[in-house]
């Protein structure tokens, strides 16, 4: 009975009811034949559960109104009215920090997903213009104020593009800078940029470079550079002749451009270290590291000079500062250091006057979410900054139902809720372990603590009265007894025995099966620990050594979502000796959930992967959704998929089968020498649809994973009449997976097409895909090949062994002329067209200087 209750336990804090997915191939795969499409789950997002934001440097768009980027988008808010009201919000995929404006246009420079263009000629209907990918990862940029050009990028490298609400995107030219120096800041003014770099060597260098993007010009102009030693650029503005560099602990640089001179170097009060600069004709506005917000005057006959220096103290630290008409906007965040890798708790707008009118009240955005449970129709949420937060979980109500706000440094960052009892357990961070009494759901009551010698990071059910709790700092794993007085709502916590270090150093994630409790460390991979005598639990077996931050638990078959190996599948048949069956190569995870065949794993603001593991040795991955924000966790309730996206609790209506969608043509380019894709599609026609985007997915032979999101085959927003696409940067011995995106007004994308394309690889010979093989629908397995040259045009045989080496199908075609690549299939049948049974199979191609076979395991 215990452990039957156990399993339950473990069901009810990460329960997901994913659509059984049939498997149709293995992980690293190629491509099937484009007749068939593969079905997968296509998300349609709705209206979130909640929505908070890490406010970045505010943007002036027209008279009195800011766009201020929030990690997911913008918020746009009136500061003419006297309660700055927000007048609208915009939402889109990756990471949208840092923001830009020309005119009526927003262009948000939003990570993964490159340069989003917004309008914002009605700041009430933000609506999406264009977006350009495929420009790596965008961390800052800047808009030319007479319209028309854009420089984004990040690290080492310069995207310039042009803009026309007509056309979209054009990008004019990249740079990337090959002297080691990266990129701190870009301003812009007229149809000029000004691009602060640093070189890190001994002595630091800033460097400072002017380009022009005039109207109509094929490429920007270099217009000179120029640079100084010792000095650094956090963050840069441009006003008059002048720029104004932050430079961290030196204050603020006043250099003139146009005589590439420093004329001036002003430490903030105490030299404190300057993040964040703005400038307008006469004022300086700086953001230090602490609290303080400085303000000078420009004095000068260029405005070179900075005095009468005013501070002021806000209520949180300041990571940017921006001059708006007669405001000062201050993005702060949580006084509360973080530990990481966990975010500041909470933002806040604070605007400031320059006039010494009354200071506006501070525009807050509270709600860093975690982990979400759901119960009885409720999703209980443990957030960073918020505390408990109970939403409504089915249907088309999100609304909020109760919350337990959190107390004193409180920070949840794990929730896990009790089956039989109205207790809703928290791991809270500095405070332990935390008791909600949930019998009310829109009274929630705080009713026990359990302080903790280290920040509670993960919490689970893991028997009757019984939960175990994991700290980092002073890392362990503790059980707790929880006795519950219904008649007076009390609970007393009594803590039963523990597992230390070195055993247990950086805990994250927490599953029970009988009296084993599965850990998922971040330093040393998935531990195992005996709890059949709590006061005396034991470590058991081996540490895996792959750093873990999630897992969750179905059975005998344990997920776990590490830093650096993907998704693992391990079968802990034996918890003694877990035994991994398969691994999904994926960017560094942050949780992962289950439920059937079906998996979901969360890569931060790369989004969110399905996964298939009905067949634990070959999991198959089924294409990503793509949510705001950063995506932490999920839970399904019906068709309503909840993720957990840092910043809030977003919806996604899915479809409770796998969906088939209509099938893109992929094919190599028999007239290219070097692997080269065509792909073509029929006309696309959704309401709302801004234009559409290509993304290639999965794997290359060399193993190197692509995000959950893909890369854009795109850089331009293709029209919405588009048809065809070229990708002409395969690489030979790709698995690639091609999918076409609408793109919507209101930021959101759902798939409309897919299809698979496999590039032979340097053995000339390529995987067989899918592998397993299942026949279903028409389907057939493929072997990609390359001819060597002079070779083209050959015949080719295939045949098909079964593992007691007789021939069970031969089949003959020629070889592809000129470019030499090709792909052969087969249908799963025997020589007299019957259906082959169950089991391996190896595909032997012979001719045109080939001999070579594959291993294919054959599914009914």
């Amino acid at each position: 009975m215990v452990a039957s209750y156990q399993m339950n336990s473990r069901r009810l804090r990460r329960r997901r009811s994913w659509a059984q997915l049939a498997a149709v191939g293995s992980l690293l795969v190629a491509a099937p034949p484009a007749a068939h499409a593969i079905p997968e789950t296509v998300a349609l997002r709705g209206v979130p559960s909640s929505l908070a934001a890490s406010f970045g440097p505010a943007v002036t768009i027209g008279a009195g109104v800011i766009a201020v980027p929030t990690g997911s988008g913008a918020d746009l808010y009136d500061l003419g009215q006297p309660s700055t009201p927000l007048l609208g919000r915009f939402r889109t995929a990756g990471n949208a920090a840092r923001a830009s404006a020309a005119g009526s246009t927003l262009f948000l420079f939003a990570g993964s997903r490159g340069v989003v263009a917004v309008d914002v000629s009605n700041p009430a209907d933000p609506v999406a213009a264009g977006s350009a990918g495929d420009l790596g990862t965008v961390t800052l940029g800047a808009a030319a104020p007479s319209g028309g050009g854009v420089v984004a990028g990040g690290g080492s490298t310069l995207h310039f593009l042009s803009w026309d609400p007509a056309s979209g995107f054009t990008l004019r030219r990249t740079l990337v800078y090959g002297d080691g120096r990266t990129v701190g800041a870009v301003a812009a003014r007229g149809d000029s940029f000004l691009v602060a770099s640093v070189r890190g060597a001994v002595p630091t260098r800033l460097i400072l470079t002017l380009y022009r993007m005039r109207a109509g010009a094929a490429a920007p102009d270099s217009l000179g550079e120029f640079a100084f030693n010792g000095h650094r650029a956090d963050d840069l503005a441009w006003s008059g002749a002048i720029a104004f560099v932050a430079d961290g602990n030196l204050g603020v640089l006043a250099i003139d451009v146009a005589a590439r001179a420093l004329r001036s170097v002003t430490p903030v009060q105490g030299t404190q270290f300057v993040r964040s600069v703005d400038a307008n004709d006469s004022v300086v506005v700086a953001a230090t590291e602490g609290k303080t917000l400085a303000r000078f005057a420009r004095a000068g006959a260029a405005g070179d000079t900075l005095a009468g220096e005013v501070d002021r103290a806000l209520t949180g630290n300041l990571a940017y500062a921006r001059l708006s008409g007669d405001w000062i906007v201050a993005s702060t965040y949580d006084q509360i250091a973080p530990a990481p890798p966990d975010e500041p708790g909470w933002s806040l707008l604070e605007i400031v006057s320059l006039s010494g009118a009354p200071d506006r009240a501070p525009v807050g955005a509270i709600g860093r979410v975690r982990r979400v449970a759901v119960k009885n129709g409720l999703a209980y949420v443990a957030d960073y900054s918020g505390g408990l937060r109970i939403y409504r979980a089915g249907g088309g109500d999100s609304s909020l139902v109760g919350v337990a706000p959190p107390s004193g440094n409180a920070r949840p960052v794990d929730v896990a809720v009790d089956p039989a009892l109205p207790l809703v357990y928290l791991a809270s961070g500095p405070s332990g372990l935390e008791v909600v009494q949930v019998g009310d759901p829109a009274a929630p009551i705080p009713v026990a603590t359990l302080t903790l010698a280290g920040s509670a990071t993960a919490v689970t059910q893991v028997g009757p009265n019984l939960v175990a709790v994991a700290t980092r700092e002073n890392p362990a794993v503790t059980f707790v007894r929880v006795d519950y007085q219904p008649l007076d709502s009390t609970v007393t916590l009594t803590v039963r025995g523990s597992v230390g270090n070195p055993f247990v150093q950086d805990p994250r994630g927490l599953a029970a099966r009988d009296t084993v409790l599965f850990v998922a460390d971040e330093a040393l991979g998935l531990l195992s620990i005996r709890f059949g005598n709590p006061d005396q639990p034991a470590a058991l077996g081996s540490a895996s050594l792959a750093g873990a931050r999630d897992l969750d638990l179905s059975g005998t078959r344990l997920l776990v979502a590490t830093r650096t190996r993907g998704l693992q599948v391990v079968d802990v048949t034996n918890p003694a000796q877990p035994i991994l069956r398969a691994e999904v190569a994926t960017p560094p995870l942050l949780g992962v959930a289950q439920n059937g065949a079906s998996a979901v794993v969360f890569a931060g603001d790369l989004g969110a992967l399905v996964v298939d593991v009905g067949v634990p040795t070959a999991p198959v991955a089924r294409g990503p959704i793509l949510p705001p924000g950063i995506a932490r966790d999920g839970w399904w309730t019906g068709d309503t998929l909840l993720v957990a996206a840092s910043l809030g609790l977003e919806r996604y209506l899915v479809s409770p089968a796998p969906t088939a969608v209509p099938v893109l043509d992929v094919r190599l380019d028999p007239a290219s020498a070097t692997p080269r894709a065509l792909i073509t599609w029929t006309p696309v026609v959704r309401a709302g649809m801004v234009g559409l985007n290509l993304y290639r997915d999965l794997l290359t032979a060399s193993g190197a994973a692509s995000d959950p999101a893909g890369r854009r085959v795109n850089r331009d927003l293709l029209p919405p009449g588009a048809v065809s696409a070229v990708d002409d940067s395969l690489v030979a011995g790709g698995a690639l997976r091609y999918r076409l995106e609408a793109f919507f007004s209101d930021g959101s994308s759902v798939k409309v097409a897919e299809g698979t394309l496999s590039v032979a690889s340097a053995p000339l010979v390529g995987r067989a895909y899918p592998n397993p093989f299942r026949p279903r629908l028409g389907a057939v397995a493929s072997l990609s090949y390359r001819v060597p040259n002079g070779t083209a045009g050959a015949p080719l045989t295939l045949r098909v062994f079964d593992v007691s080496g007789r021939i069970v199908r031969t089949s003959r075609a020629p070889a592809q002329p000129v470019s030499g690549f090709g792909i052969v299939t087969w249908d799963g049948r025997d020589r007299s067209g019957a259906a082959a049974p169950s089991g391996v199979y190896y595909l032997r191609l012979t001719g045109a200087g080939l001999d070579d076979s594959r291993a294919i395991i054959l599914l009914r």
